[in-house]
């Protein structure tokens, strides 16, 4: 199993239910995301299902899907493209590996337009397998070809900026989402 918390919340609930889960468990954390600070369920008995992706954010025109540090992106995406009329639905992963394609899908079906974010490469990306299932099992939801916003598929610079420019933006997200819901600014 592969798990991925996308805040303090969930690497306390996920971290549990991996130190209690008999089966191998990875518990990969997000570097970003140690100086992020926010609310902890104070209670001893606070774990989270693995493989239960979570609708942080209900939407009913585009699906975003994330996971770790993408999670916090797509919700700030989310919050620009409802001030122009868009609701996005926001979806953590938390498990990688199991996928709770289950969650997507229902999404996907609602919406019928799926974007995927990740910092990863293109090839071979979660967002590539996610992509591939809805086309599986939910081709026919689909109104628009699914997006995906992911890291530029270059070894990752050390330079700042040039690290900048090789991890996704909140502006390649919103632009992402709008070519699949079709939308056109005014000003466009």
């Amino acid at each position: 199993m592969v798990l991925t918390p996308a805040d303090a919340m969930e690497a306390k609930g996920l971290l549990k239910a991996a130190i209690r889960d008999p089966n191998p468990v990875v518990f990969l954390e997000h570097e970003l995301l140690y100086g992020e600070l926010g609310a902890v369920p104070d209670y001893d008995d606070f774990v989270l299902p693995i493989g239960r992706a979570r609708i942080v954010r209900p939407g009913n025109d585009v699906t975003l899907v994330a996971y770790a540090r993408g999670v916090a992106m797509a919700l700030q995406a989310a919050e620009q493209l409802a001030a122009i009329g868009l609701e996005a639905e926001v979806i953590d992963l938390r498990s990688l590996r199991p996928l709770d394609m289950d969650t997507v899908i229902a999404s996907v079906e609602k919406t019928n337009r799926l974007v995927t974010i990740e910092e990863g490469w293109p090839i071979c990306s979660v967002g590539s397998e996610i992509a591939a299932q809805v086309q599986r099992h939910a081709f026919d939801a689909l109104d628009a070809p699914i997006e995906a916003v992911n890291g530029a598929d270059v070894p990752m610079p050390y330079a700042v900026n040039l690290e900048k420019l090789a991890l996704p933006q909140l502006e390649q997200i919103i632009a992402a989402a709008k070519r699949a819901a079709y939308f056109q600014d005014a000003a466009e």
